[in-house]
């Protein structure tokens, strides 16, 4: 498709033809691709007194975190990404930081689970099983102390 005749979702940047104007999976109106180049262009600018405020809230792979950026900037945040030290020219595969500012940091970080809670349900469901002292991957009722589900296997190691 040409970008003539093609729409864009906002959201998940999917292609549609031109004459479609909602996305069939998250059901927002499409915008041309014009449109998502000037919204990139207006990322926030971060304030002269925050330039060495900078922190790191995700290491990801390129779209990932280019999809979490897109992400902090609908949601009025300022964020940047770089390459993660040890490669130089991020043609290798190679993992990107998402940096936001330090005061940012927390609002940022619960921004971006909120949106993997919606994307991933599965999330909550786990979380919910944690809380009840059960399995988060299968379930299972488990003891505070238990070091690995014994149904399925999952080691239960949690930083605190």
């Amino acid at each position: 498709m040409t970008t003539e005749n093609v729409k864009i979702c906002p959201k998940c940047e999917s292609e549609y033809y031109a004459h479609i104007s909602l996305c069939a999976d998250c059901g927002v109106l499409l915008i041309m691709p014009e449109e998502v180049e000037k919204e990139r262009k207006k990322k926030p600018d971060i304030p002269a007194s925050h330039h060495d405020e900078l922190v790191t809230i995700r290491e990801e792979g390129r779209e990932s975190v280019r999809e979490l950026s897109d992400l902090l900037l609908r949601k009025g945040f300022f964020s940047k990404i770089v390459l993660a030290p040890g490669c130089s020219t991020g043609k290798c595969g190679c993992r990107y930081l998402l940096l936001t500012t330090k005061g940012d940091a927390l609002a940022a970080h619960n921004c971006i689970e909120e949106f993997h809670t919606q994307k991933y349900p599965e999330i909550k469901a786990s979380k919910d099983w944690e809380s009840l002292g059960r399995c988060p991957a299968c379930g299972y009722s488990i003891r505070a102390d238990t070091k690995e589900c014994p149904d399925c296997g999952l080691l239960l190691i949690i930083e605190k």
